[in-house]
């Protein structure tokens, strides 16, 4: 008898789909560029959940156009913004 292996107890496979992805059509997986990031969350090589279907409300995390290229940050309330899409989850792998 020795310690039971992590995972044997659990009959399904962990489905990140289900937990991450509410609407597939408008669900978009993104990786940041070093010139996209400029919020303080958001690192370059950062894999975002992006689902274009949502409202953001202010300091949401979001994709917008800016000068035609990509940008990550929190929506404000002083400027208007051109949204591409709304940050549902952030995967980062470590070192």
């Amino acid at each position: 008898m020795g310690f039971p292996i992590p995972g044997d107890a659990f009959e399904q496979r962990l489905d990140l789909n289900q937990h991450l992805i509410k609407r597939s059509a408008a669900t978009f997986l993104m990786r940041v560029a070093d010139d996209m990031a400029t919020h303080n969350d958001v690192q370059a090589g950062d894999l975002l959940v992006c689902d274009r279907s949502l409202t953001p409300q202010p300091g949401t995390l979001i994709v917008a156009v800016q000068d035609g290229e990509l940008i990550v940050t929190r929506l404000g309330t002083d400027r208007p913004i051109d949204l591409w899409g709304v940050v549902t989850s952030l995967i980062r792998q470590f070192p």
